[in-house]
Order: C-alpha cells, then sequence, then structure tokens
C-alpha cells in the first residue's frame, strides 16, 4: 500500500472514420504524444479533485465547489469510488497538455489516470481492469460512447475498431507525423450525432452509399499505415474529409486551417472527431514538414502543435 501515486494517460486522435462508425463502420484511432497526468495522495477523509478546469471536494455523496465544477469531476469520483477497497481520503492533482474539449479525448484520458492513480495506491492493476472502469465512467460524460477514447488511451498505439468486430492492434513501427490545429470552435458532440441521423434518416440509400465509400476509405489506410505508404495516407484522409463534409459535419474554419495545411506541404488534412469545429489534423511527410505546416497555421492566427504516435498508453 502506497500513500502517493502518480498516471498518466494520452489524448487520442480518429484518423479515419468518424461518424460512420455510429453505425457499424470501423474506425482507425491513434494515441499521440499529448498527456494527462494525476498524481494522487492519501489524505484526510474526503476526496478532493483538483484541475486546471475544474476543482472541489466530495464527503460522501455532497459536494463542495461551483455546480460547473460538480459537472466536471462527478464521473471522476464516481470512477474513483469504483475502485477504492476502503474508506479513505484521497487528494488527486490533475495536470494537462492536452486541448480540452476539441475532440481528443481529454475526458477519456482523465477517467483512465483517475483510476489507475486510484488502484496505484494499493497494487498494480491491470490496464483492461483500468480501461473497462474508466469507460463506466466516460459514459456519465458522453452517455452512448462506444469505450474506443478510453481503449485508446489505456493500450496506445494505432487501433481499428468497428462495433462488432472490436479493437485490434494495427501494427506499424514507422513514424508518422502530425500536426493538431484548435479551431478555437466549442461543439456538441450529440448535437453533431444528431444531425447525422436526420440526413440518414432523409436519404438512407444515398446515406449508405456514402457508407460504402468510408468503409473503403478505411481499409485502404490501414493498408497504407501496415506498409508505410504515407502519401497514399495523405490522398485517403482527404477523401475521408470530402465525405465529412458532404454530411455536413466541418466547419469554415476547419476549412480554412485545412486549407492552409495543404498550401504548406501537407500531405492530407481533416477534421478529426465530431466536427462543427474541434480540432483539424494534417499529415506531414517528415518533422521538417511537420514543423512548417504547425507555423504556417500558428501565423493564420490558430494555435497549433506538432504530435506523434504514442505507442506507450497508461504510463503506470
Amino acid at each position: 500500500m502506497k500513500s502517493q501515486s502518480s498516471c498518466s494517460a494520452p489524448a487520442k486522435i480518429i484518423l479515419f472514420g468518424e461518424h460512420f462508425v455510429v453505425y457499424g463502420n470501423p474506425a482507425i484511432l491513434a494515441a499521440v504524444d499529448r498527456r494527462i497526468t494525476v498524481t494522487a495522495k492519501k489524505t484526510g477523509s474526503s476526496i478532493r479533485i483538483k484541475s486546471e478546469i475544474a476543482e472541489g471536494e466530495f464527503s460522501g455523496d455532497s459536494f463542495s465547489g461551483s455546480k460547473e465544477s460538480e459537472q466536471i469531476l462527478r464521473p471522476l469520483y464516481v470512477s474513483v469510488q469504483s475502485v477504492l477497497s476502503e474508506k479513505t481520503g484521497i487528494e488527486f492533482d490533475i495536470k494537462s497538455d492536452i486541448p480540452h474539449g476539441i475532440g481528443l479525448g481529454s475526458s477519456a484520458a482523465s477517467c483512465v489516470a483517475i483510476v489507475a492513480a486510484t488502484c496505484m495506491l494499493y497494487a498494480r492493476p491491470e490496464k483492461q481492469f483500468v480501461c473497462d472502469k474508466a469507460i463506466d465512467a466516460e459514459r456519465l460524460i458522453h452517455k452512448n460512447s462506444s469505450g474506443a477514447d478510453c481503449y485508446i488511451s489505456t493500450f496506445g498505439g494505432l487501433m481499428y475498431y468497428s462495433k462488432s468486430e472490436g479493437f485490434s492492434r494495427i501494427k506499424s513501427d514507422s513514424e508518422i507525423h502530425i500536426v493538431i490545429a484548435d479551431t478555437g470552435i466549442k461543439h456538441s458532440t450529440g448535437d453533431l450525432v444528431q444531425s447525422v441521423s436526420r440526413l440518414k434518416q432523409k436519404d438512407e440509400a444515398g446515406f449508405a452509399g456514402l457508407m460504402d465509400e468510408a468503409r473503403n476509405i478505411c481499409s485502404k489506410a490501414r493498408s497504407a499505415i501496415e506498409s508505410a505508404n504515407v502519401s497514399e495516407l495523405g490522398k485517403l484522409m482527404n477523401e475521408n474529409q470530402k465525405l465529412l463534409a458532404r454530411i455536413g459535419v466541418s466547419h469554415k474554419i476547419a476549412d480554412r486551417l485545412i486549407d492552409v495545411s495543404l498550401k504548406n506541404g501537407a500531405l492530407g488534412a481533416k477534421i478529426t472527431g465530431a466536427g462543427g469545429g474541434g480540432a483539424v489534423i494534417a499529415l506531414a511527410s517528415d518533422r521538417r514538414a511537420s514543423s512548417e505546416i504547425a507555423v504556417a497555421i500558428q501565423k493564420s492566427g490558430y494555435s497549433a502543435f506538432e504530435a506523434a504516435i504514442d505507442r506507450n498508453g497508461l504510463v503506470l
């Protein structure tokens, strides 16, 4: 038994297949090297959680802090309670270098890291146990979550996922250079999923055709990753973005950042996640090109950073 522990979990991006995955299509996800780190320290008799966006204290079921903080922190508190082996007080300090609320899986990474940090006070947990508990907690935030964000954050690397087949690791040792840009536009994942659902209901046959295209893109992308064909991967990202634009989930600022990326050497660029703003990802041929794309986006007035695939996942 320890008095203090620290664990971290990475952010994620969806390289291919967002939205269509809701209806059974595959998607490709990747963990990226931005992390949330949770330090847990036994102290007192209450559960205190402090982060850059919220803080508060739970004593039993009562909460001391703002309503907004409680909404953010209660899923984390529930996840902590689900793995505690005794009644005790713990103080959690959450540090993040993942931009919040733009579709990079910050809530999933928080759930993974806080579950792991709690477990580590008692014994070293299996990653699958942490993942399962984190998924339960994240579903208090995103009710219809597939669990994919928590899975990729726990296990890292690149994953091929579908509802029917679950997760399979994509084998690739080659570097993939990504630039992630923030549109500055917050979105509601639920609202965007509902808008796509309405589109599907209006034209089932047309949407089925888009599903076929998206499935084909995802299959080709997996092969391109495994064969380290970054040029082909970039072309497929551009094709995926065209489909996302057709279902109405892109945004004029996302389109602008995609255009800046492509004009400054990106092999491909697209929104990642729900869309409607959020984040844009651009694929670069190497580290130098990645830096040039990030600088160009920053000069256009938006935040951007370089990222690489995180192959470690949860670090205990």
